[in-house]
């Protein structure tokens, strides 16, 4: 009995301890929150890139904390080019107030995972808080806000560090700092919007340049008229060959019928003995050369 005892106690430790340490020893070169209000949907899509400190060892099982209202909709890992492949995953469970997820990490590379999380809404003001609480060290921790459409103004708390504008639509960085183990991070935003419009749906119609005749993929009557023109040649010698050598063999194919006519002809024809010439039947002198025509007697 005491055997046993002492086989749980060790395997309780060692399992317990080599848990903790996992999350206690793992660290992130870089985290990058991006925070898309009303993207897409009415609510807040937020996109968490990540890549393990160069000295992690891999592979490694990471653990996530998202909010209990967050609903995940992609793990994924990088691809190269800019492209995320999806990534498997542990599905969440609830704990307290977050939703757990775990993803294996094999590669020192940029991961990523996404989720939507509900606005506050108040009127035209939109309210929204995003809490860090995963308890890695990051080396850089930073956000990048998308500004929504038809915004008269912006509050984010810390306040960002730079802002551009790319495409139409403005985006906010915050300044890059570090985080230690166990060390949270909060941000929080408002801003008004006088309208519904997502963004999804104003950059679906919008256009890049007007488009006309040099517009990559459209067809032009004036491009395509010289091959009209020479589809329409080659149809017509093709249409005239095939009339020349049909009707060319029928008439090859077809004899020849001598008329009637030519036939009683040949056959009555007088022809003079002395020069050869050929006469009518009811001469009796030849008109060439006067001699005296002979006819056969019937």
């Amino acid at each position: 009995m005491r055997k046993l005892i002492m086989i749980f106690i060790l395997g309780a430790f060692l399992a317990f301890p080599f848990s903790v340490s996992a999350q206690g020893d793992t660290a992130f070169s870089f985290v990058t929150v991006q925070l898309w209000p009303e993207y897409d949907q009415p609510s807040m899509l937020v996109i968490v890139d990540f890549q393990a400190a160069a000295d992690t060892a891999l592979p490694a099982t990471l653990s996530f904390r998202i909010p209990a209202d967050a609903n995940l909709i992609a793990v994924a890992s990088d691809a190269g080019n800019g492209q995320f492949l999806d990534h498997p995953f542990e599905a969440p469970v609830a704990d307290g107030e977050y939703l757990v997820f775990s993803l294996v990490v094999e590669e020192n590379k940029p991961y990523r995972f996404e989720y939507y999380q509900p606005l506050a809404f108040d009127g035209e003001s939109r309210i929204f808080s995003y809490l860090w609480d995963n308890g890695y060290a990051v080396e850089n921790f930073q956000y990048l806000f998308l500004e929504p459409l038809d915004v008269t103004n912006v509050t984010l708390e810390p306040t960002e560090a730079s802002q551009e504008t790319s495409n139409g639509l403005n985006y906010y960085q915050g300044a890059a700092v570090p985080l230690a183990a166990g060390e949270q991070y909060t941000l929080n935003l408002n801003y008004k919007k006088t309208t519904e419009t997502l963004v999804s749906d104003a950059q679906a119609v919008q256009i890049a340049e007007p488009v006309n005749e040099d517009t990559p993929g459209r067809v032009s009557l004036a491009n395509s008229l010289p091959y009209i023109i020479g589809g329409l040649g080659i149809i017509m010698i093709a249409g005239g060959l095939m009339y020349y050598f049909q009707w060319g063999r029928r008439s090859s194919g077809k004899p020849r019928r001598r008329s009637h006519a030519n036939v009683d002809s040949d056959a009555t024809s007088v022809y003079c003995p002395q020069c050869g010439s050929r006469a009518k039947p009811t001469d009796r002198f030849c008109r060439t050369c006067g001699a005296r025509l002979r006819h056969e007697e019937g």
